[in-house]
This record gives C-alpha cells, sequence and structure tokens, in this order.
C-alpha cells in the first residue's frame, strides 16, 4: 500500500504522461513490494474484479450490468463482458508470505507476493453461450492477437491509445477543477449519458493527446480558461451544466481537517505514519480506514471520506450532515486541535499584541483575509475583553 501511494505519487510529481502511467501500471508484475505498480493487480484478486475496475477507472465504463444481460443503456453485450473479462484471466500470484492478523480472514494477505501469469491457457465460461469466452478487448471485434506477448502486455499497449482513455481522463480533470464533469458520473460514459458540452469534451481530448498525455498542459489548458476563472456570483444561480458561474464545494474531509490543523497551527499525529502532518498525507487502504480505529477516522468518516470497498469516485460523499456538525462544534478532534497549550490560540495569548492583531491574525489564519470593521468591533467587543483561548477558539470555531 505504502510502495503504491509513493509510485503514485511520484509519478504525479515528475509529471509522468498518463499514458506511460497506464501502461506501466496495466503491464506490471512481479514483487508487490518491488514493482509497485503490481499493486494494482493485488488488490483487484479475481477476473470480474479487473474487468470490471480497468474499464471503470481507465475507460469510464460501467459494465456491471452486462454480467447478466444485454446492457439497457449502452452498447456492451453479455459477449462483450466476458470477452473482455477473459483478458484478465490469467493473472495468479505467488504469496511469498502472509502474516494475516485475523486467521480465518481468507481474504487478508500482509507480506509479500508475486503477480505473475498463468502457463498455458485460461479463460472465462460465457453463461450466454455454455463455451468459453474469447479474449477480447472492449468495443474491438477481434479476439487479442498475442502471438509474442500476454493479454497484460497487449492491454498496456492497447488501452491508452483507446479513444475511450483519453476522454476519461480529461474528463476527471476537468470535473476535479470545474466540480462537475462534463459527463457525470465521471465514470459512466454511454449513450444515455452524453456529454453536455461534446465539443468542449473532443476539443479538450485533442489538446490531451496532441501533447502528450501531458496531465499539466491539461490542467493548465482548463485554468486559463474564462469558464474557470469566472465567480461564483454570476451567471444563474440554479445553472450547474453550463458553467455559467463557478460551482461552490464543500471541502472534502482531507480539505477541511488540513485547513483545520494549518489554520491553528497544530499538526495531526499519525502513529502509524509520524512523517505524516496532514490527511491528505496517508497512503491507506481498507484495513487502515475504519471508523472505529481513530477519532480521525471517524471524523473523516463523516465528512465523507470513502471507506474504498469500490474503484469509483462516486463512492465520496460531499453532503452536509448533523453529524458533521457535532463534529466541528464538540467532536474530539476539533477539541483536541482548539485546546492544544501549543497551538495558534496559546502563541497569540502568550504575548502582548494588541486584540486587533490577534483578531486578524486569526482571521487570516482561517479565511485568508483580515476582518471587515464590522467583524473586528464584533469579535472585539465580544470575545477578546476576557483574552482567553476559550474567546479564540470562538472564533475559529464558528468560521469552521
Amino acid at each position: 500500500m505504502e510502495v503504491f501511494h509513493g509510485w503514485i505519487r511520484k509519478a504525479v510529481a515528475e509529471n509522468k504522461p498518463l499514458d506511460k502511467f497506464a501502461t506501466e501500471l496495466i503491464a506490471a508484475r512481479g514483487s508487490t513490494y518491488e514493482n509497485p505498480a503490481a499493486n494494482w493487480w493485488r488488490a483487484n484478486r479475481d477476473p470480474v474484479t479487473r474487468a470490471e475496475n480497468t474499464a471503470r477507472i481507465f475507460l469510464g465504463t460501467q459494465l456491471t450490468c452486462a454480467q447478466c444481460h444485454n446492457h439497457p443503456f449502452e452498447r456492451w453485450t453479455q459477449d462483450d463482458y466476458y470477452d473482455w473479462t477473459s483478458v484478465f484471466a490469467r493473472v495468479d500470484y505467488k504469496i511469498v508470505e502472509n502474516k494475516k492478523r485475523d486467521k480465518s480472514d481468507t481474504r487478508e494477505f500482509k507480506g509479500d507476493q508475486i503477480v505473475q501469469f498463468k502457463p498455458g491457457k485460461a479463460s472465462v465460461p460465457n453463461p450466454r453461450t455454455g463455451t468459453d469466452a474469447k479474449a477480447r478487448f472492449l468495443g474491438m471485434a477481434s479476439q487479442v492477437n498475442t502471438a509474442d506477448r500476454d493479454e497484460l502486455q497487449a492491454l498496456a499497449e492497447w488501452l491508452p491509445h483507446s479513444p475511450m482513455f483519453a476522454r476519461t481522463q480529461v474528463n476527471r480533470i476537468w470535473a476535479q477543477l470545474m466540480g462537475r464533469g462534463i459527463v457525470d458520473p465521471l465514470d459512466d460514459f454511454r449513450a444515455s449519458n452524453p456529454p453536455t458540452h461534446p465539443e468542449l469534451l473532443d476539443t479538450l481530448v485533442k489538446e490531451f493527446t496532441s501533447h502528450g498525455y501531458d496531465l499539466r498542459h491539461l490542467i493548465r489548458t482548463i485554468m486559463a480558461s474564462r469558464t474557470y476563472q469566472l465567480a461564483s456570483d454570476g451567471g444563474d444561480a440554479g445553472d450547474e451544466l453550463n458553467y455559467s458561474h463557478a460551482l461552490i464545494r464543500l471541502l472534502c474531509a482531507e480539505q477541511i481537517l488540513d485547513s483545520m490543523s494549518t489554520a491553528l497551527a497544530a499538526p495531526l499525529i499519525f502513529p502509524e505514519w509520524p512523517q505524516a502532518k496532514r490527511l491528505a498525507e496517508i497512503p491507506e487502504g481498507r484495513k487502515h480506514y475504519h471508523p472505529i480505529t481513530s477519532n480521525l477516522n471517524r471524523f473523516a468518516l463523516a465528512f465523507g471520506k470513502p471507506p474504498r470497498l469500490i474503484a469509483s469516485d462516486c463512492e465520496r460523499t460531499n453532503e452536509p450532515t448533523v453529524a458533521q456538525a457535532f463534529q466541528l462544534l464538540s467532536g474530539p478532534v476539533s477539541n483536541d486541535l482548539l485546546t492544544r497549550k501549543d497551538n495558534r490560540i496559546g502563541a497569540l495569548l502568550a504575548n502582548t499584541r494588541p486584540d486587533a492583531e490577534i483578531i486578524t491574525e486569526l482571521y487570516l489564519a482561517a479565511l485568508s483575509r483580515e476582518p471587515s470593521a464590522a467583524e473586528l468591533e464584533r469579535e472585539n467587543a465580544i470575545s477578546l475583553p476576557t483574552r482567553t483561548g476559550k474567546a479564540c477558539s470562538k472564533i475559529l470555531r464558528g468560521h469552521f
């Protein structure tokens, strides 16, 4: 998990072209400790899971319906589903060691594994025909030609250059920057869910591919546009499709907790990762994200951090709830950050600076702006004559 997280982070930091990233990931095999990209296959342990998650993440396509019948809203048939699944049939694992904690859990693996390919022929039965499915890439008419290579190597060469790949990655980046995908949900490209602006999507795909699948170039192109630079208070307030104004979004779980920590100058503490100071830095999987394991995890769960049970962006929620209000008003994480003696509040109260300067610093820390004259007068009159940490906490808590 940690080496996989590190490999992805390094790829982004080095601006590795996304087609090369996908190729290396799909073709990866060997030790999951020594070859981090192989952990993609460690996490997806059967042909069906591999097929569905690879299609969803890299091609923006949900295939689950076609497992039992021809897809009712898309061109995918049962034959497409099982032929695509057959591409992943020969992936196998050699368990080097397994130091699992729960002896009754047959799916827990703690230790190195070797991702490899089974020798000989392996396939997936097609229940519609009663025969073995023929390995075939999604949307392709002919079978996979593996005369001089195995199916994963062939897939690694084909997948990044499928038109579906570039469209999916462009749409994903657009949604991250704009708050909504040109196709939404992000991983559900189909005829009955067309893009809101097909010409925009096609233009961005052409720009992306012609510049070598350069992620930073794509981000720069979108951010330099007038559409991205629009304010949130313009256009039609009810418009969520035509990008007439910036869509206001809640901070996600990682952002809000890391922002609270930064505003209060109170670094977060992660016993398992002592070098990390922000929630966004933590490499984690299902075993490490469980709501009962820590107050930090309970806080993150309340603010919509996903339990990582499915490979989809839609698993994360971003809706306001009563539980979030309780976490901010009286939750153990908020109280710990606010009451630490060595946080920003403690430092401000330990010196003799004027109250107005203290209030201004708190506003800058929490909101990145100075208080208005009315706010300054109100906070100074209500809170700071007592010059206590509780009074300062009230200001910051109100803005969280």
